[in-house]
């Protein structure tokens, strides 16, 4: 690579959120960018995607039209350039299929000669004579490395699925819910089958497991730690916690109280969406009319333990309610406990520059860098700083937007301001003293 190309922005990691951003940066021609994944292509959780699974957000909320509506990497305009708009249309539904959203994603990637997959970082460092990120990547299947050069940095690796130290090593017989779709066929022969994690993947698998249930006989457990099955709430007024304002608001209360905050918002984010909770009871009604179930729905129950035995695997649970230990055996433990954000190790060399909070987590600031001279940014970090709408796919445009705003010192992306009917604090005249 020669040393006089040097990038406006390099991407490290391409999912949803560095996706749109290369989609929202396509046409500016002030901006030189380049995308790096280690990924074949892009997928987006594709190991979890029942055929029938839908977004939880709808279309609107795609790669560009919250920035720019009339971007041609639109969802719209993908099901135009697809000759599915009608098809989309007579359907009547808001929400777009998981496995629909990955094909579009998967048409947009495939229209930018930018990203480059099969392309591992392995390390960056910063020149501070020249200002600038020198980044070592190596492609697949190569023992070469390149290096590339960049003003600014926008890291939008994605986070893993958490697995207990106490389960690791025994990928035979415990499945992340990130892999279901790849062991799913196994799973008709297995006589017990337990899911472990109250949320939305967690009942999605619980619910196509329960669809084949009478055919295939296996015991079905689902466990989960938290008091209920709870759904989460997506009341419109609950929905502006969502917008920008509530971003604000959010960011501008002191630390301690965000941790606090967020502490107590599960229910807007991490629950089960209604109609799939209504379906698995419906699914429940239909299938022991004939015969009781062998299904088993137990909340307050935390996995303390698993150990392998000739007859599968013994699973230890914690009950909160009764203060007691118990356990059940199973063939198969799928766990759907959620995912995790870790530093990636190539941000080492450049450790010294990050700005970090007390509890050893990447500071985020308004604008989403993490570093004095704001030329480091991240996607998909900062639920601590910017509240729970940061993975969430609705706020991914407003975020580039900020983003790209802030790198080119000027407003290229209008940022929605005051949408929220709702008021989330007092005017400062109002407050007394």
């Amino acid at each position: 690579m020669n040393k006089e190309i040097i990038y406006d922005i390099i991407g490290v990691g391409i999912g949803p959120f560095n996706l749109s951003l290369a989609c929202l940066t396509d046409d500016i021609d002030d901006l030189k960018t380049v995308f790096f994944d280690r990924k074949e292509c892009f997928d987006w959780h594709s190991g979890i995607m029942p055929e029938w699974s839908t977004l939880q957000i709808p279309f609107i909320a795609d790669l560009v039209s919250f920035a720019d509506p009339t971007n041609r990497f639109s969802f719209l305009n993908y099901l135009k350039e697809t000759n599915n708009l009608y098809q989309f249309f007579i359907r009547e539904s808001f929400y777009m299929l998981r496995s629909e959203y990955n094909q579009y994603c998967k048409w947009a990637s495939q229209q930018l000669h930018n990203l480059h997959f099969k392309t591992n970082v392995e390390c960056i460092q910063y020149d501070a004579d020249l200002q600038h990120y020198i980044l070592t990547v190596k492609q697949e299947n190569s023992q070469k490395t390149s290096q590339y050069y960049a003003k600014n940095l926008v890291l939008g690796t994605g986070t893993t699925p958490i697995i207990p130290e106490f389960c690791k090593g025994m990928s035979h017989k415990v499945h992340s819910s990130a892999d279901y779709m790849h062991h799913k066929e196994d799973y008709g022969n297995k006589k017990s089958i337990t899911i472990v994690g109250g949320g939305q993947s967690g009942a999605e698998i619980y619910y196509d497991l329960l669809s084949s249930i009478d055919t295939s006989q296996y015991q079905l457990n689902w466990m989960t730690r938290s008091a209920h099955f709870f759904s989460m709430d997506l009341g419109k007024l609950t929905l502006e916690y969502t917008s920008p304002d509530y971003t604000n608001h959010f960011y501008s209360l002191p630390q301690q109280k965000r941790d606090d905050v967020i502490k107590s918002q599960s229910a807007l984010y991490k629950g089960i969406e209604i109609g799939l909770v209504n379906r698995i009871y419906d699914q429940l009604y239909l299938k022991s009319r004939p015969s009781p179930l062998s299904t088993r729905l137990m909340p307050n129950s935390t996995l303390e333990s698993v150990t392998e035995t000739e007859n599968g695997l013994a699973l230890v649970f914690y009950n909160s309610d009764t203060d007691q230990k118990f356990k059940i055996q199973s063939d198969i433990l799928i766990l759907a406990l959620g995912y995790e954000y870790k530093i990636p190790k190539f941000l080492e060399p450049i450790h010294h520059l990050i700005c970090w909070d007390k509890k050893g987590r990447m500071e985020v600031n308004h604008h989403y860098a993490i570093n004095a001279i704001e030329n480091i940014f991240v996607q998909n970090v900062g639920l601590y700083s910017h509240g729970f709408t940061v993975p969430d796919l609705n706020m991914g445009c407003y975020r580039n937007a900020i983003i790209i705003n802030q790198i080119l010192g000027k407003t290229v992306f209008p940022i929605e301001q005051r949408i929220a009917y709702q008021e989330f604090k007092p005017l400062p005249e109002e407050i007394i003293n």
